[in-house]
C-alpha cells in the first residue's frame, strides 16, 4: 500500500546502498521496516518522487534500462525495496 502523505519520508544518507545491476549501480535503499510505501522520499536536500514499480524476480531486463532512460534524462534516480518490489523515485 502507498501513502501520499503531505510529508516526505526521510531517509538517512548512511541507509543508502548501492544496487548492482549488469554494470550499473543505482542508490538503493531498503524499506521493508515501513508500514507503508510513501510517495515521497528526502535524501538531504534531495527529494523523489515516486515513479513506478517492478517486482525483484524479473527485473533484470526491465530495471537497468529504466534506469539509463531516466538518468539520460537528467534525473536522479533512487531505488527503494520492500516486499517483493522495487520502487523507482526520481528527483
Amino acid at each position: 500500500m502507498m501513502t501520499e502523505n503531505a510529508a516526505p519520508l526521510e531517509i538517512e544518507r548512511s541507509l543508502i546502498g548501492t544496487l548492482h545491476l549488469d554494470g550499473l549501480d543505482a542508490p538503493y535503499v531498503n524499506l521493508d521496516q515501513q508500514p507503508l510505501i510513501h510517495s515521497r522520499l528526502r535524501v538531504g536536500d534531495t527529494e523523489y518522487a515516486y515513479e513506478s514499480s517492478i517486482p525483484v524476480q524479473g527485473h533484470s531486463a526491465v530495471l537497468p534500462e529504466a534506469i539509463t532512460q531516466f538518468q539520460s534524462e537528467g534525473r536522479q534516480v533512487l531505488i527503494a525495496e520492500r516486499s517483493d518490489r522495487y520502487f523507482i523515485y526520481l528527483a
